[in-house]
């Protein structure tokens, strides 16, 4: 007969590697949020700066030769 306490013993060893890898697990998850939320803004503000550029370029559009113009 297998002795309950080794069994006991084997299941609190699988538990806590469990908690640990989930721990992890959490850990990891965390850090990817926060560089998916990093990289949204970092989206964000080049957007803005393209939308700038885009309303800028189009507002100086005379001032180009025609030949460049025609190319915008």
């Amino acid at each position: 007969m297998t002795d309950p306490n080794a069994k006991r013993d084997e299941l609190d060893k699988r538990v806590t590697n469990l908690e640990s890898l989930f721990t992890h697990l959490e850990q990891t998850v965390s850090d990817l949020d926060g560089v998916v939320v990093d990289g949204h803004k970092k989206i964000e503000e080049l957007s803005d700066k393209v939308d700038n550029l885009e309303k800028k370029l189009e507002s100086e559009k005379h001032d180009f030769p025609d030949e460049i113009r025609d190319l915008l």
